[in-house]
């Protein structure tokens, strides 16, 4: 169970760990990269309100429509052309070379966009909001180029100077901060203390990634149940699979997830609920899954419903057409006490099997529906095919078929029941039907002797006249 947990842990490793570069500049647009808004601290003496001049501005505002109009590399010209001029303040200068930066990471040149985003962060121009959300954004293209450890150092820096502020690292960068954590604990030596101490890391800032955000995302949940997991804390981990279950109802991975944990916690009918509802969903494919799912309806003693689903499945080929499977429908039918839909796929699986026990099984189906002839023919098929556990009850029950079809079989159902005989384990019971039949025909032989004797005398005149 543990490895199946640790298999997942990895899977959430490689799909968290790639940041999405198309995310970079949308977290610079302030999407719950801060907490909501408390009461601030005091903020950092104000600088005087900077503005763009009118000919910079107007210049400014076209290579903007360029980058809109998805034409990055005209956008760079206007935007070359403005730095051409030897009087800018440092002002336009850092809103010039930020813009260039947000044109480079369109083009995907994520050296250059990080290159000239920390030319505008050095002019310290800009408002310290805006300082800010770039030292955020220079952060993640570190991470973008695989700049590992710079980018954490980065990120870490903006916690403190977002803190300073009073404007508190929100959801995403909680995420972001786990997530990074994360991917130096699978650069680790596996089950190291420098592994441990990474998810120890990650954390408190998945946690608050999950629990703060109005709608936490879908990676920063694994990222949280991924930590839960690495420590094999299955408690705490339930909760959470169930609020991912409900916030992304149709995902296989996290039914499956849950499914196990409440398995593993002994919770064996809330496993078998989830996998219900897995099947309702079609979420449930493979054999082995189709076929466990039938298993637990005849463990809790519903063994209808797990008829259905075998041979629906079966039907659709979803579960294998292998002899166990249609002998497990048959139990199904069976323990449903549903004689007539038993016999179809038992006749199947004693097809296949390459022993009589299945025919024989067949013709016991056929004598609860007291069909004799059809129960007659298979508990010979049965005897004839061989390798019977118990062929002397095989020939007891030929016997009492044979018996039950009427007088004209009665000679062969003395025969099978003095087959029987030979069978330790059988010969008290198959000799108290050789008895039962024998005392039929005696006094059958009684009653026509007499009757004989009868017609007889009647037939004699002289025993009136003497």
């Amino acid at each position: 169970m543990k490895n199946i947990f640790r298999k997942f842990i990895y899977i959430v490793l490689i799909l968290s760990l790639a940041v999405p570069v198309s995310t970079i500049f949308e977290a610079i647009t302030f999407n719950e990269v801060y907490a909501q808004k408390k009461e601030r601290k005091k903020p950092p003496k104000a600088r005087r309100t900077q503005t763009l001049s009118k000919k910079v501005a107007t210049d400014f505002l076209k290579a903007q429509e360029a980058l809109g109009e998805e034409k990055p590399d005209e956008s760079l010209r206007i935007l070359d052309r403005i730095l051409s001029n030897q009087e800018l303040s440092d002002f336009e200068r850092a809103t010039i070379y930020r813009l260039k930066g947000y044109v480079y990471a369109e083009k995907e040149d994520y050296q250059k966009s990080m290159d000239f985003l920390q030319q505008s962060l050095s002019y310290n121009a800009l408002e310290p909001q805006a300082q800010l959300d770039l030292q955020f954004g220079i952060s993640q293209l570190y991470l973008a180029i695989d700049q590992w450890n710079r980018g954490l150092k980065e990120l870490l820096d903006w916690f403190d100077n977002a803190e300073a502020l009073g404007n508190p690292p929100g959801p995403s960068a909680h995420a972001l901060l786990a997530q990074i954590y994360l991917y130096f604990a699978s650069e680790s030596p596996k089950d190291s203390p420098e592994e441990k101490q990474f998810y120890r890391k990650a954390e408190p800032h998945a946690e608050i990634a999950v629990l703060q955000a109005a709608e936490p995302r879908e990676n920063w949940y694994q990222i949280y149940l991924s930590v839960l997991l690495f420590d094999d804390r299955y408690e705490e981990s339930i909760p959470l699979l169930e609020a991912m279950v409900y916030r992304f109802p149709d995902k296989k991975t996290y039914y499956r997830q849950l499914a196990a944990l409440y398995a593993e916690l002994k919770r064996e009918e809330d496993s078998f609920a989830i996998q219900q509802i897995m099947y309702s969903k079609d979420m449930l494919e493979k054999h082995s899954e189709l076929l466990r799912l039938a298993q637990l309806y005849l463990y809790y003693e519903i063994p209808y419903k797990a008829a259905i689903i075998l041979e629906r499945e079966l039907e659709a080929e979803r579960i294998e057409d292998e002899e166990k499977n249609w002998e497990q429908l048959a139990n199904a039918w069976l323990s449903a006490r549903e004689w007539k839909k038993a016999i179809p796929p038992l006749t199947k699986a004693a097809e296949m099997s390459e022993d009589g026990k299945l025919f024989l099984r067949l013709g016991q189906t056929y004598m609860q529906e007291e069909d004799w002839k059809n129960a007659e023919k298979f508990i010979r098929y049965a005897i004839k095919k061989g390798d019977l556990e118990n062929p002397g009850r095989a020939w007891l029950l030929l016997g009492i078929t044979r018996n039950k079809k009427g007088i004209e079989f009665e000679n062969s159902a003395l025969f099978a029941f003095k087959r029987s005989t030979g069978y330790e384990d059988m010969e008290a019971d198959a000799r108290r039907w050789v008895k039962v039949i024998e005392t039929k025909q005696a006094r059958r032989e009684a009653d026509r002797l007499a009757a004989e004797a009868a017609e007889a005398e009647l037939a004699d005149d002289t025993i009136y006249f003497n």
